[in-house]
């Protein structure tokens, strides 16, 4: 029997669909999705390979809008991935809804779908920036409308470290006002306060913190910006992933032929000693220091190879080198083994 022309189109997308397998549709992440403990509807959650994809809005996935009551679930391929949720398209208006996940990088295990819930803020109302003789920012930190003491506020100048460590500056706020002197430029903000005190050590249950919607902050010269930070506070199932499982992986660095570190490189993982087209596994971006994690959920032999961009082969100029180099040595991961200081060396690829 021949079936007319649009329905042999129809027939031969199913079968393409169907060939192609559910290698997207059995691992991700879900959950819910709520502000102040109201469950939202009409939200999505965004996967992002790196922080600074956020503000441009390069997400690698996003989800269909939450249900009444307010869950989600977005498939993706095994892998590591920042995520926001958010009500808006585009800029962001008062009143708007949302959250970045503290909890990221988010690892994705095969055959699985990892818990993630979002606790919300609402965009609030910013004055414009003011004329100064000196550029800064100042503003305030809040929990629930309402002024929060004895909270730290850190200013970094990149994002490409988690947001681990000092950073530019780490400035303490009393009373959940504050004021800082800063020079000209991009500034990313988050704010944190422990229970247990202190400016450093991991968020726990029932700490403040948040990441500023509106990052990086653009300062100019003789600008004064206007920050209205509000923080939410780690909750026991919405801000903590259920079942997450202990590494299982590889962490090292990444550097350069004369031993310095790498930073904004990717770490991909194969399974196939070839290193060609998808990998099984990638990492976020290495830290100024080079350093990578790179989880690796299924036991086997791995290779590894570090570069700049992701697909395609590497540019001329781009850094590029793979673990072993010549030898093309693979790492052999077994159940719970963590490998660790591991080093991988790069070069600016040469044209042929």
């Amino acid at each position: 029997m021949k079936f007319p022309a649009p329905i042999r189109i129809l027939l031969l997308a199913l079968l393409l669909t169907l060939a192609a397998g559910p290698s997207l549709a059995d691992s991700g992440v879900k959950g819910r999705i709520s502000w102040r403990g109201e469950l939202i509807p009409g939200l999505k959650v965004r996967a992002y390979r790196q922080i600074v994809d956020i503000p441009a809005d390069k997400a690698v996935a996003v989800s269909e809008p939450t249900g009444l009551d307010g869950t989600y679930t977005l498939a993706l391929p095994p892998g590591q991935y920042v995520l926001t949720a958010r009500s808006f398209a585009g800029k962001p208006k008062p009143g708007d809804y949302f959250c970045y996940y503290s909890g990221s990088p988010v690892t994705v295990y095969p055959d699985r779908f990892t818990n993630v819930g979002f606790n919300l803020v609402r965009i609030p109302q910013e004055d414009p920036p003011r004329q100064a003789k000196r550029s800064g920012i100042e503003g305030e930190i809040t929990f629930q409308g309402e002024p929060l003491e004895r909270v730290y506020l850190y200013v970094y100048r990149s994002p490409d470290d988690g947001f681990k460590g000092p950073g530019y500056n780490i400035l303490p706020v009393e009373k959940g006002h504050f004021r800082l002197r800063l020079p000209p430029g991009d500034y990313w903000l988050l704010a944190r306060k422990r229970l247990k005190g202190g400016r450093f050590g991991p968020i726990e249950i029932g700490d403040y913190f948040n990441y500023y919607f509106g990052n990086p902050v653009s300062i100019r010269e003789g600008e004064i910006r206007q920050i209205n930070l509000e923080t939410i506070t780690r909750l026991e199932m919405l801000e903590r992933g259920e079942g997450d499982l202990p590494f299982q992986g590889v962490r090292g660095r990444v550097v350069t032929n004369d031993g310095r570190p790498a930073p904004r490189l990717h770490v991909f993982a194969y399974s196939d000693p070839a290193m060609t087209g998808t990998p099984d596994y990638f990492s976020t971006p290495t830290d100024a220091d080079g350093r990578f994690s790179l989880p690796l959920p299924v036991t086997g032999v791995y290779y590894l190879l570090a570069r700049e961009s992701f697909g395609g082969p590497a540019a001329d100029g781009e850094l590029y080198g793979r673990y072993g180099q010549e030898e093309q040595g693979g790492i052999t991961i077994e159940e719970g083994d963590d490998v660790e200081e591991v080093t991988i060396r790069v070069d600016h690829k040469q044209a042929h």
